[in-house]
């Protein structure tokens, strides 16, 4: 198998977390997930239900729930095609860029006053503290709102579940909603307590007058000092005084907001740059480095990606870019349009649910090419043909008005895979594609998507919980358990020296491994709350193997191989050793004879 580190990364996740507001509480489905995904690869993500591996999936197609929300990480999307920006300077555009140049030396002046503005920050801060709660009083007030509110929104969806008709239910009920009521009371009561203790302090600190006076005549000198250092000019002959190097920096800085910006909608356009001017000028202010590209990158996260600055072609007159895009950070509308369906698309379980039962096969298929690349009417439909024809649809030119309830499950699964590949998409996420089929159907079209990946050179991410598919369909597996990744490696490694015990339970859960007359192994037990704070190990509760510290310490990922990682702390080199459970031992060899049996 080719080396993962001579491909590129099209996809790097890193520490990401995703959350959940579920009737006012928080659920964290995903947890500080790190993962590359190259060009050109298998990866399976398996798990049982409820480990995270759609949501996962869906935070890198932008695909969330509208309650889902990407709380940490980065999700760096790497493609040439949409990464590369131009823009030809316009009369319109040299008139912006003018603009954008006078914003940014304009703001320039106040780096002069850096030290003394972040200064006056800093009394301001403590002022406020004198005056309000500390961070972790504040936290346990709160926490404590919080856990006698959960209780009294449980009680009343228990109440929901009642009959008021029947007598027990009833005095139950009755009950019930007296105890909600204490929970309020008693929530309301710490409230108030909180509030008694600000206002406490609030007056103590105005009784110290004293104080008072000290911290406002401090801040009044410090002010001063910063109005005299935005007056001095480094050099009285440029615009603002300000140095060669600074107007340097921002004539390329005004060049990225051009090229950042100028693809949005007039409208918008206006928008972003206010956020931007606003945004710059608090950096100016504060000192930040605006030579780092970190910072520029955290800049431009308040309007748009940031589009960074390669170079002038006189020739055309164009200013050249590349983006770093960031899909965790995308929050406008075209920029998802640009990636979603077109670089990123996703093939799901059911057929019936991703086609539109009242148009036809073939005008779905061909008004997806239309929405996302540039061609004709008579162009797309031509490529609509061609790709239903690389799925198998027989005759494809006839059964371009065919309606999908003329069609099979596998057919329709097929027409799936074509609206997905019509686009030629970097990456193809295949979400359970095989679940809702016939038996005999799934093998043919998990034969049919690595054809098309060999042919069209695609990379496939597999959500699947059937490690028979995962054998035969995928290079890299990680396995996902309470929203993280527990093991990661090769389908070799993952399944011949498997080393979490969760990878352990996955595997002996095969029903090839199933002896006759015997019961299937089954993992003890539930996955944890995700509506909690996890402590130490996530699956050490159900874990046969988990010593002391799995209950107190999260283990941290621990490498086997370059390839081959695993979250547990069996892997420390202060545990003790625990070997492979024996029904999982020479699983090759198991997995055969059993087919071999099966046959015969």
């Amino acid at each position: 198998m080719e080396n993962n580190t001579e491909r590129k990364v099209l996809l790097s996740l890193k520490d990401v977390e995703v959350k959940f507001n579920v009737r006012g509480r928080i659920l964290t489905a995903i947890r500080r997930v790190s993962l590359d995904i190259y060009e050109n690869e298998s990866l399976a993500i398996v798990g049982e239900s409820g480990s995270g591996k759609s949501v996962l999936t869906k935070t890198f197609a932008g695909m969330l729930e509208t309650n889902g929300f990407i709380s940490n990480g980065t999700i760096i999307f790497s493609d040439d095609e949409i990464s590369e920006t131009s823009v030809k300077l316009t009369p319109s555009n040299r008139k912006a860029l003018a603009r954008f140049t006078d914003m940014l030396n304009k703001n320039s002046v106040l780096e002069r006053g850096a030290a003394e503005f972040n200064a006056m920050e800093e009394k301001k801060r403590e002022i406020h503290a004198a005056q309000s709660l500390s961070q972790d009083e504040e936290a346990d007030f709160n926490a404590r709102i919080k856990s006698l509110k959960d209780s009294a929104v449980d009680k009343n969806n228990y109440i929901q579940t009642l009959d008021s008709r029947n007598r027990e239910d009833a005095l139950e009920m009755d009950k019930l909603k007296k105890e909600i009521a204490k929970l309020n009371a008693d929530a309301e009561a710490i409230e108030n307590e909180m509030k008694a203790l600000i206002s406490k302090r609030k007056a103590a600190y105005s009784s110290d007058s004293a104080r008072a006076a000290k911290d406002q005549e401090e801040l009044k000198k410090l002010a001063a000092l910063r109005d005299e250092k935005i007056a001095k000019q480094d050099d009285p002959k440029n615009p603002y005084g300000l140095s060669s190097a600074v107007i340097a920096r921002n004539e390329k800085i005004a060049k990225e907001l051009l090229l950042s910006t100028e693809r949005y909608p007039l409208k918008d356009q206006i928008k972003f740059r206010r956020k931007l001017d606003k945004a710059f000028k608090i950096a100016m202010s504060t000192g930040e480095d605006l030579n780092d590209p970190e910072t520029l990158n955290k800049i431009f996260d308040v309007a748009a990606f940031r589009v960074e600055y390669r170079g002038y072609d006189e020739a055309t007159e164009t200013l050249n870019g590349y983006a770093i895009i960031d899909c965790a950070k995308i929050k406008y509308t075209k920029d998802w349009q640009s990636i979603r369906g077109r670089r990123i698309a996703t093939v799901f379980q059911d057929p019936m649910t991703s086609l539109n039962p009242v148009i036809t096969i073939g005008k779905q298929i061909q008004n997806v090419i239309l929405k996302h690349q540039q061609c004709s009417k008579e162009e797309a439909k031509r490529r609509t043909i061609d790709i239903m024809a690389k799925v198998g649809i027989p005759d494809p030119e006839k059964r371009f008005d065919d309606y999908p309830f003329e069609y099979s499950g596998g057919m329709r699964q097929r027409i799936v895979i074509a609206i997905a590949l019509s686009c030629q998409p970097k990456i193809l996420i295949c979400d359970e594609p095989t679940t809702a089929l016939d038996v005999t159907i799934q093998a043919q079209i998990i034969r049919l998507i690595k054809d098309l990946q060999n042919e069209l050179g695609y990379t496939t991410v597999y959500i699947t919980h059937d490690l028979g598919v995962v054998a035969n369909v995928a290079e890299r597996v990680a396995v996902l358990y309470a929203g993280q990744i527990v093991e990661i490696g090769t389908v070799e490694e993952v399944f011949y020296d498997p080393r979490h015990p969760y990878t352990w339970a996955l595997l002996s859960s095969l029903p090839q491994l199933c002896e006759k007359g015997s019961d299937l192994f089954s993992i003890a037990g539930t996955p944890p709350s995700l509506y909690n704070k996890i402590k130490g190990d996530a699956f050490a509760p159900r874990n046969q193997y988990a010593m002391a510290i799995d209950l107190k310490e999260e283990p941290p990922m621990f490498k086997i191989t370059d390839t081959h990682y695993a979250k547990t702390w069996l892997l420390d080199p202060r545990a003790p050793k625990v070997d492979t459970p024996h029904n999982i031992q020479n699983l090759h060899e198991k997995m055969l004879k059993s087919h071999v049996d099966y046959k015969a």
